[in-house]
């Protein structure tokens, strides 16, 4: 199947951000996101840069202090610079309360619009996606790589450039305090001697440190992902007593996972940022005495001479930090970017039509394909006035569900076209498609909240009323009111607390509520006893009316009822009709009824022969 791209036209759930992707690296997506809070991010700089000035600052201040005191000068200018140093200190302290107030809420708010982005572009994904990813890993990607993402603000954005600017104050602030402008190579001697190391051992890790980073970010994917599998299917485990089995590969994925934050670890230890501060200061010292000792330097300012280049230390430990969070941030928005741009958007048209259908509904020449290669549907061609009722009826993998999910723009059709009331449905809006189809799949889906909210969850305005009448024509509001909260019960994830047949009539009620003209039944029975199958069935027969129906069963009560049969073999039709009139004329319809003895006796000789002979 070809999947158009957002270029070609605007999905459903269509985000202006999602066309920064095209062309554009993961480093200046994350930008983008970053520099949307701009005034939050110029304010942090600001104060970040109030900081390192003050930084820069008090040594030269503490310098000229030890001077004095040394030459026995004025106590009064000793006490007011002394004063003064206390003064910048709290004001350094208020400055950096606010500084790392403010890249805190600017890395939160850049997780938020990340992660709100990324579920955006989840919804707009077309079911071919869906379909080909693991649910664990799309939550590890929402969750733990977002979360890597948050660190380019904090700590990457606040370290980095926190050591950019008291890098450049301190070496300015060298400049301006040396009498000796001929001998500023001489100053600056430790501090480049301590450049060379921290440059060669930073480019190793930093090359090391990368791939690491993104096994370890898809270890705990597959981590997410199995654990998520085996907990849904924990029935499977329990029934053929697994839960060793499992627990074991539970814990050798879990060990890799180990394994690797520990070798990252270790690249980390080699990389000695802290012998390479102690080593530069120590040099520093022992460089700044023989200053003196050439008559360059006095005592303070020697010690101004010591806390600048104490300054400059400052950034090697930054990078021992930045580095592996910079590495860790890439690898997570690299991750995300690649999902957010696989283009398999199934596109809403941008003159796309908002209508009342009465509900005629046509398939012409409909193929399909989900990989391109087999065909699931070949030359599908029916149509099914509005108000009548459709029963498709065929073996296990013919495609009848396919048809339901083509007519509901779950997928794109290959060839061919669905109309609806003479419309292509690729005209139609999505809220028209949408609001008019309603489908109940074999697969049940409710949310863990309450029946009220999964009742109205297509219908959020709903009154008390509107939701009542829905139970109650679902035949829901007898059971409902049993429990003890009634409409208010909480329910468990998927519905677990509920019984099959409680589930299915609570969708009924769910899609009744919001009215469509066109009705879907996926096999909306086939997992439940004769008795709950009474229920339903009593429940559906009740909203068919004036409403177009297809219902996908092998429950003979439901199809002989139905006014159009589609029989489907192979991803082809092989006969339509009535019940009487199939029975009358079709092999592959006798087939779906061998079973049943009273159909038997029903079937002409001559059929019966080619029965046994059939394929």
């Amino acid at each position: 199947m070809k999947i158009q791209t957002e270029n070609d036209i605007r999905g459903e759930f269509y985000n202006p951000i999602m066309d920064k992707f095209n062309k554009k690296t993961h480093f200046k997506w994350i930008l983008s996101h970053l520099f949307a809070h701009k005034k939050l991010v110029f304010s942090f700089l600001l104060f970040s840069t109030m900081s390192a000035l003050i930084a820069a600052i008090i040594p030269v201040l503490t310098g000229n202090v030890v001077n004095a005191i040394l030459e026995k000068e004025n106590w009064e200018i000793i006490k007011k610079t002394a004063l003064i140093i206390l003064f910048l200190t709290i004001i350094s302290g208020i400055v950096r309360f606010f500084s790392g107030l403010i890249i805190e809420i600017v890395s939160q708010r850049l997780e938020k619009d990340i992660r709100d982005e990324y579920y955006a572009s989840m919804l707009s994904k077309s079911m071919t996606f869906h379909d080909e990813v693991k649910a664990g890993d799309v939550m590890a990607r929402a969750t733990f790589d977002t979360r890597m993402v948050n660190f380019i603000a904090n700590p990457i954005l606040s370290l980095l450039y926190s050591a950019l600017v008291n890098t450049s104050f301190s070496i300015v602030t060298m400049i301006v305090i040396s009498p000796y402008w001929n001998y500023m190579p001489v100053l600056l001697l430790i501090p480049l001697v301590i450049a060379f190391p921290i440059y060669i051992t930073a480019k190793r890790y930093f090359k090391k440190v990368g791939p690491i980073s993104m096994e370890i970010q898809e270890s705990f994917s597959n981590l997410s992902s199995y654990l998520q599998e085996k907990l849904l299917g924990i029935i499977v485990v329990k029934s053929f007593a697994k839960e060793n089995y499992e627990r074991e590969a539970f814990n050798q994925k879990n060990n890799l996972l180990s394994d690797q934050i520990i070798i990252r670890g270790k690249l980390r230890s080699k990389y000695y940022p802290a012998l390479i501060i102690g080593i530069g200061v120590g040099l520093s010292i022992i460089w700044g005495s023989l200053l003196i000792q050439w008559g360059l330097f006095n005592i303070g300012e020697l010690i101004t001479y010591s806390l600048l280049v104490g300054n400059l230390t400052f950034p090697i430990w930054v990078l021992s930090w930045t580095l592996v969070f910079i590495q860790m941030s890439f690898a997570g928005a690299d991750r995300i970017v690649s999902i957010l741009n696989k283009e398999t958007i199934v596109p809403e048209s941008p003159d796309a039509i908002d209508l009342e259908i009465k509900g005629d509904v046509e398939f012409k020449n409909v193929s399909f394909s989900y990989d391109n290669e087999v065909k699931v549907l070949k030359d599908i061609s029916f149509k099914i006035p509005a108000g009548k009722r459709c029963a498709i009826v065929g073996p296990a993998g013919c495609g009848k569900t396919t048809i339901m999910k083509l007519l509901t723009r779950l997928y794109d059709v290959s060839e061919g076209e669905i109309l609806i009331d003479g419309i292509n449905i690729k005209d139609l809006s999505f809220k028209t498609l949408r609001k008019n189809i309603g489908v109940i799949e074999q697969d049940i889906v409710l949310f863990s909240a309450s029946i009220r909210e999964n009742i109205s969850y297509g219908k959020p305005e709903a009154t008390e009323e509107e939701i009542i009448e829905a139970a109650k024509m679902a035949q829901a509001h007898e059971f409902i009111m049993k429990f003890d909260k009634q409409y208010d019960t909480i329910i468990g994830e998927r519905g677990t607390t509920l019984s099959g047949g409680q589930k299915q009539r609570i969708a009924i009620a769910r899609m009744l509520l919001s009215n469509p003209q066109i009705l879907v039944f996926d096999d909306a029975s086939s997992a439940v006893d004769s008795e709950t199958e009474d229920q339903i069935n009593r429940a559906i027969n009740r909203v068919l009316a004036n409403r177009t129906s297809f219902t996908i069963t092998h429950r003979l009560s439901v199809i002989r009822n139905s006014d159009i049969i589609i029989v489907l073999k192979n991803g082809e039709i092989k006969a339509i009709g009535s019940h009487e009139q199939l029975l009358k004329s079709s092999v592959d319809y006798w087939r779906v009824f061998a079973r049943f003895s009273e159909i038997r006796k029903m079937m002409p000789k001559a059929m019966q022969h080619e029965h046994k002979l059939g394929d």
